[in-house]
């Protein structure tokens, strides 16, 4: 499989446990503030975002306004996009994003988030 290639080894591929939102939370590039979309399913390795076009391989520092549901600062950490498809005729896409780095108080506030407001 080439690093172009977005197919990803289904065996590889959910080395964590999926959880799903109970409610979608919007999430922001960190550079431009542009909307990306909403936090479908999140991980403490990966989460997949219902908005925006982002192309694979595209790497980018996400912020996840969740202080309504866990206290501290804004959610920020860096992803690269692992894959995308186009949902929608509308033209909304699903993209799928690997964590690369994300600070201490940032990983306290994701594991938070995943148990207050996940199922799966």
């Amino acid at each position: 499989m080439s690093a172009d290639n977005p197919v990803v080894d289904a065996s590889n591929r959910r080395r964590f446990s999926r959880k799903y939102m109970l409610f979608k939370i919007p999430a922001y590039d960190a550079q431009s503030r542009r909307f990306l979309g909403l936090v479908q399913d999140i991980s403490e390795k990966g989460v997949q975002l219902f908005g925006v076009e982002v192309g694979v391989n595209a790497r980018k520092t996400i912020i996840i306004q969740a202080s309504d549901y866990v206290k501290g600062a804004p959610l920020q950490f860096e992803v690269q996009c692992r894959w995308t498809r186009q949902e929608s005729a509308q033209g909304y896409y699903v993209s799928g994003f690997e964590i690369t780095s994300i600070g201490e108080e940032s990983r306290r506030n994701l594991v938070r988030l995943i148990e207050f407001l996940t199922i799966g």
